[in-house]
């Protein structure tokens, strides 16, 4: 979460240059996510995926590109213009997206294949057995984490537009420093430091849901996937490694943070397109299966001997 402040240092022409580069790969990812989302038919159903998830990295750009010319804002004393305004609204759905966008791939990989996930079982037969189906579950678990994620935009618009009633005026380092300034000065707490700690709240859950999910993914494709992988450290596993550069990207300081959070975030974002990727392997492995089992079943009923025809052969015979 970056905000852009009339007090602050412009930025140098090594962060113009990297904010640019990183606007560019934000740019690439979105066109991927929607070329994705629009010809898979997997996707097709899940509206955060094939929707959502491109929008946020088009908002992940445009955030970089602002950074990128924020000398220009600063220099001007911008920094309530509506534009801006409008730019810090739409940076508050990145991590809500991202965190409904990482449990729908994850909901879809489980459901496919009837692989047990976040205590929902499917098709073994506790659909009629339990009081709470399975579809009960999958109700309250997609929605209460969709609930979930439009608290955190709430938070990330009240703490961007600098709308929270306890602070009279929003500390300059609020959302351009990560967690080194909360650990530094943690012997002086402030009201600035709430705020701060506020600010980097969505992120956290954000990691946290992410690392369970990232662990579920590998679990499935380690044990459950019919794509065979040669090490346990396979591509199943790599929004884990995003995870960590996402959050890795939230320990620095005022000079590097509007940089470092992008960039994992941008590290996140690749590491999830890559599970993508996997998915769709995944899935056309389980079609193909299928298919060579439904031609198996309808060859076999073909040669198979209807009951009764060597009774009616021998009697002939006679």
């Amino acid at each position: 979460m970056t905000f852009i402040d009339n007090r602050a240092e412009k930025p140098s022409t090594a962060h113009v240059v990297l904010f640019s580069i990183t606007s560019f790969f934000f740019f690439l990812c979105a066109i991927v996510a929607f070329q994705r989302g629009r010809t898979r038919r997997h996707y097709r159903g899940t509206f955060p995926v094939w929707c959502l998830f491109p929008i946020a990295c088009l908002i992940a750009m445009l955030e970089n590109i602002v950074l990128a010319t924020s000398g220009i804002f600063i220099e001007k004393e911008m920094d309530d213009a509506l534009f801006l305004k409008v730019v810090f609204v739409l940076q508050a759905f990145q991590v809500p997206i991202l965190l409904v966008t990482i449990f729908e791939l994850t909901y879809i990989v489980h459901k496919r294949r009837s692989v047990n996930f976040c205590g929902l079982y499917f098709d073994e037969g506790r659909r009629v057995q339990s009081i709470i189906t399975t579809r009960w579950k999958s109700f309250l678990a997609r929605n209460a984490l969709r609930i979930f994620a439009l608290l955190m935009l709430a938070i990330g618009i009240f703490v961007n537009l600098d709308l929270l009633g306890f602070v009279s005026q929003a500390d300059q380092l609020t959302g351009r420093v990560g967690w080194a300034n909360v650990w530094i000065d943690a012997s002086k707490w402030t009201e600035a430091h709430t705020l701060v700690l506020i600010s980097l709240f969505p992120t956290a859950i954000l990691v946290v849901s992410s690392v369970v999910m990232s662990i579920s993914l590998w679990r499935y494709g380690t044990e459950s996937s019919l794509m065979v992988h040669s090490s346990f450290l396979n591509i199943w596993f790599f929004p884990f490694f995003g995870t960590l550069a996402l959050a890795g990207g939230q320990l620095f300081g005022e000079s590097w943070y509007p940089f470092t959070s992008n960039l994992g975030l941008l590290i996140f974002v690749i590491t999830v397109l890559m599970l993508q990727t996997e998915i769709d392997k995944d899935v056309n492995i389980t079609a193909e299966f299928t298919d060579f089992l439904h031609r198996v079943a309808k060859k076999g009923n073909v040669t198979s001997v209807q009951p009764g025809m060597d009774d009616d052969d021998d009697n002939s015979c006679y």
